[in-house]
């Protein structure tokens, strides 16, 4: 049996499942890597993508900061870029926790500059492995999953759920190199993969002569344009022959989940722990709690959704954790009431409120941006396991019992996950979810600032302002709610 193959990407990302590969069109690289680099591709990309960005590199700009000299240093850039001698700078290193117990991920925030190199590389990338691309979130592969199951034995299907041992830290970089160079041509372009795989992530304030203390001989680094795409390259020739085993194979990132009959389920197993040896990959060994093979019949979990057939719901741990970045919104409206109306005496405690069930709301129903939706919710909508949501809603409703300003009871306007569970999945731009898309003119950006108490009643702000604050606002709003998806949870 066949099946699609997954890879996730971090965005910042997001975790994101590949197509199942299929022959590439032929691509003149040279001529390609040469129109994707030149300075005016640069210079309309940055404008574009990263004039407004607020994330700073190891050289502390942010778009705006970077754009004043950003002509002169994207055609230098271009020109290094085209003839290979290009380098990044270190990239900023950022840890984020995978809960207690588990080493946290290094991440790498490179440069603006260096970002705009690494878009146009990831774009190079994607148009000579377009087999590769990521296409769909992973709660689309688990409706694949459940709707594949519900015709199978639960006694004699086989499910075998595992994962690579330090996925991106173990791939060897020059065999991805040598990979790399069977559909490459063009040297340029190869020597500047070559250097971001080799430029160190650094802590910050780290100086310069300790740099080379934290280069690494193995491993591509997470958090890069290219870092999704270059592993799951690594992983093709493996994902093209584990569907020809008679087994139904799912790769994401790490986590790899395998159905049939078991014998060949076993077999596929052993043959799939083999080629990943051969690449200096590992998997955890069967009976060690992160590797099960077991009967259909029995619960088992993938990417943060537990399957106790024919429910399927969400992981213990995953559903706490959404309760407690809940309860740090009380916890913080709670704690920097006092300090928030000196500091902005134009809000007051009504006011507050209102935002904070404003922005309440918005957690829990997700939202929508660049058509991509984003939430708790919009991840496991996956689940057939209902009575979770009500249990939810009211340990939230439950929280508002230790608010005294809101009368110790849930106010009417407080939405509710078991809606947006259906208004997420059948019926996003119908008004219940927020959709960013549908803010477009300075007029609705100041709208929604004022309303959510960003803008002060005095303030005379122009376009560019408007438009810088409203997309830092947005920044931030997303990648709250990209912390409460279950990616960071698998």
């Amino acid at each position: 049996m066949t099946s699609p193959l997954n890879a996730k990407p971090l965005p910042l990302p997001l975790p994101l499942p590949l197509l199942a590969a299929s022959t590439p069109v032929p691509i003149d690289d040279t001529t390609l890597f040469g129109a994707l680099f030149s300075a005016t591709a640069f210079e309309t990309v940055f404008k574009e993508e990263f004039a407004s960005t607020t994330g700073k590199g190891v050289d502390r700009l942010n778009g705006f900061q970077f754009a004043m000299n950003a002509k002169v240093q994207l055609a230098t850039a271009s020109t290094k870029c085209l003839i290979g001698t290009y380098r990044f700078s270190p990239f900023l290193e950022v840890l984020k926790t995978k809960g207690r117990g588990k080493n946290p991920r290094l991440i790498g925030i490179p440069t603006v500059r260096d970002r705009v190199v690494l878009h146009q590389l990831n774009k190079f990338l994607a148009n000579l492995y377009p087999e590769r691309v990521p296409k769909n979130v992973a709660s689309t592969y688990v409706r694949e999953i459940s709707s594949d199951l519900k015709g199978k034995s639960p006694t004699e299907t086989w499910i075998c759920s595992t994962d690579i041992k330090t996925f991106y830290d173990s791939i060897q970089r020059d065999r991805l190199l040598r990979v790399l160079a069977k559909r490459i041509e063009s040297q340029s372009a190869l020597k500047l993969i070559g250097h971001a795989l080799a430029t160190p992530t650094v802590p910050k304030n780290t100086r310069r002569a300790k740099h080379s203390d934290y280069r690494t001989d193995v491993g591509v680094p997470q958090g890069l344009a290219i870092s999704n795409i270059l592993a799951s390259i690594y992983m093709q020739e493996v994902d093209d022959v584990m569907p020809t085993m008679g087994i139904t194979y799912y790769r994401y990132v790490d986590d790899v989940l395998m159905y049939g009959d078991h014998d060949v389920v076993q077999k596929a197993f052993g043959s799939l722990r083999a080629r990943l040896r051969r690449r200096g990959l590992s998997l955890h060994p069967l009976g060690s709690g992160k590797s099960h093979l077991q009967q259909l019949s029995k619960p088992f979990g993938y990417l943060g959704y537990t399957f106790d057939w024919p429910v399927i719901s969400v992981r213990d741990s995953t559903t706490e954790r959404f309760l407690q970045s809940i309860a740090a919104k009380f916890s913080d409206y709670t704690h920097n009431k006092t300090r928030r109306l000196e500091r902005f005496k134009y809000l007051t405690p009504e006011r507050l409120k209102e935002i904070f069930v404003l922005e309440l709301n918005e957690r829990i129903t997700g939202a929508i941006s660049h058509k991509k939706r984003y939430g708790w919710i919009a991840y496991f909508n996956q689940i057939s396991d209902l009575k979770l949501l009500h249990r939810l809603d009211n340990a939230i409703e439950g929280m508002f019992k230790r608010l005294p300003d809101f009368g110790c009871k849930a106010p009417a306007d407080l939405k509710r996950l078991r809606r947006a569970y259906f208004e997420m999945k059948f019926s996003p731009q119908g008004g219940y979810v927020r959709d960013y898309d549908k803010i477009t003119t300075r007029a609705e950006m100041l709208a929604l600032l004022t309303e959510r108490g960003r803008v002060g009643t005095e303030e005379a702000l122009t376009d560019e302002q408007i438009k810088d604050r409203y997309e830092k606002y947005l920044q931030h709003v997303l990648a709250t709610m990209h912390k409460d998806e279950g990616v960071l949870y698998g």
